[in-house]
């Protein structure tokens, strides 16, 4: 990761102007290439999702409670808060206030938006049960989907400041819609082309 975070600085710096050609390829504000390369990045942990678990939430309600809670309830309005105390409080002195406001309402969209890729890898870095972890994924994916631009509206409304509908709109569909209907529909293909057994053993170690 250092390294390509060194890379892409190193090329934005040889590239110069000529970098402006890729920045002003987007829609709504979302810049397209970045798109696809998080689309390459995220996209093998959306094949391992599956809406079929979400069935089998019964004997783990408890703990997706606790997450659901958490995520949609608590996360989203405490990182909206703790974002206001210091970029306009604690850091007053050294960032602008418009500046401070670009920090707030990234980290309004980073608090109202589950990482899936990331639980993907901490469970399997800490050894948890990939069943539970798929039941956890789904079901926020789905809340996702309906509760990630009211709560963002909110929250920027409450902070003063605006970002249009359609930028959101734009973001959910190219972060979220795209990549977890193709691995969604991937996942089925895979499933009843190759296996059970095959998907778990040969491709998703690979």
């Amino acid at each position: 990761m250092l390294l390509c975070i060194a890379a892409g600085i190193a090329l934005g710096e040889l590239a110069g102007s000529g970098m402006q050609v890729i920045a002003d390829l987007e829609i709504n504000t979302v810049n397209i290439p970045v798109a696809i390369l998080i689309w390459l990045m995220i996209f093998p942990m959306m094949v391992q999702v599956d809406f079929d678990s979400v069935r089998k939430i019964g004997p783990q309600l408890k703990g997706l409670g606790l997450t659901v809670v958490v995520n949609w309830l608590i996360k989203p309005f405490t990182m909206a808060f703790f974002a206001w105390v210091f970029f306009t409080k604690l850091y007053a002195a050294w960032i602008t206030p418009e500046l401070a406001n670009e920090y707030i309402a990234g980290a309004i969209l980073l608090g109202a938006a589950p990482c899936t890729a990331m639980v993907f890898v901490w469970s399997y870095l800490s050894g948890g049960d990939p069943n539970y972890t798929l039941v956890q994924v789904s079901v926020n994916d789905l809340i996702l989907l309906v509760l990630f631009i009211p709560i963002v509206q909110l929250l920027l409304g409450i902070t003063g400041i605006a970002i249009p509908w359609g930028v959101l709109s734009t973001s959910v569909i190219v972060f979220v819609v795209i990549p977890l209907v193709a691995g969604y529909f991937t996942h089925r293909w895979l499933m009843s082309s190759k296996g059970e057994e095959w998907f778990k053993t040969r491709f998703l170690p690979g």
